[in-house]
């Protein structure tokens, strides 16, 4: 009501509005002060928009992150969930996958032990790497596309990666492999490959190519998930911001844009757990 009498005030006597309407002189003028009165978070609820426009999945830590490590600006965690709270803006969550894949067949080839064994932090780069194979479904076109990466965990960084809609062979399992050995730098520790009991991993030619190369293995224990938890979650985090495959047509839309969101994921997409940076940016950070 009081904005109403605001509105009309330049129209008609305030008198007149005031006894006609069903409001009292002291609450109007207490409304009208308010609405003078310039917000102080005008300018703050807007970056927040702009910033969570960009990007749907964003919630108030890394939205706080954002504000503080790319727009210099010292302001509360508390206050960007208020004023995210009062904006309607939440972030979309993840949920878990209804069914895995699996590329466990058999006890055919040779498993190795679990050297990471949960110890997924690292201070040094190239130290400790993860892998996995997830499957994805074209609905549309009945295709399924296969994603193999090598994620860093010091960076959490996608180092390498396969991407096939023809199936998971050998052959494309040992791709990322023989890309992450061509940039891989001379390092004085050693580095362990962690990956699942998948048929791939068990084969002879994997163990080969890790043992020519200096790569020491690591095997999840079976049918424990929690092992590879890092990539796990990478996998989900994709599929979630991927969203809904029935808008692909056939498997090579679907895998542009895996590939578009590999690349927005190792050099923009911020993490809590790297203080706000992208794995790319973070590394440069600690690097220089």
């Amino acid at each position: 009501m009081a904005k109403i009498v605001y509105q009309l005030e330049a129209q008609f006597k305030l008198k007149d509005l005031l006894d006609t309407l069903p409001i009292s002189t002291q609450t109007y003028f207490y409304w009208k002060r308010k609405f003078k009165s310039t917000d102080p978070n005008n300018q703050l609820k807007e970056l927040i928009k702009t910033i969570c426009g960009r990007d749907i999945h964003l919630g108030v830590r890394r939205v706080y992150l954002i504000l503080r490590n790319q727009f210099n600006l010292k302001v509360n965690h508390k206050k960007v969930q208020k004023i995210m709270h009062d904006l309607n803006i939440k972030g979309q969550g993840y949920s878990k996958n209804k069914r895995k894949y699996s590329s466990f067949k058999g006890p055919a080839g040779q498993t190795n032990r679990n050297r990471i064994n949960r110890r997924f932090s690292t201070d040094r780069p190239w130290q400790k790497l993860v892998s996995d194979i997830t499957e994805f479904k074209v609905p549309r076109s009945n295709e399924k596309v296969y994603l193999e990466p090598i994620m860093d965990l010091y960076n959490n960084e996608i180092l390498a990666y396969e991407i096939t809609a023809k199936g998971p062979n050998l052959s494309f399992a040992l791709s990322p492999l023989k890309k992450l050995v061509n940039k891989m730098p001379t390092m004085p520790y050693r580095t362990t490959l962690h990956t699942d009991r998948g048929w791939q991993y068990r084969h002879k030619s994997w163990r080969q190519f890790l043992r020519k190369n200096k790569l020491i293995p690591s095997m999840s224990h079976k049918v424990r998930c929690l092992d590879n938890a890092c990539i796990e979650s990478f996998f989900n985090k994709l599929k979630v911001e991927i969203n809904d495959l029935k808008k692909y047509p056939s498997s090579q839309e679907l895998i542009e844009d895996i590939r578009n969101w590999i690349d927005y994921y190792n050099n923009d997409r911020v993490q809590v757990r790297l203080n706000g940076f992208s794995p790319i940016d973070y590394k440069r950070a600690e690097t220089h």
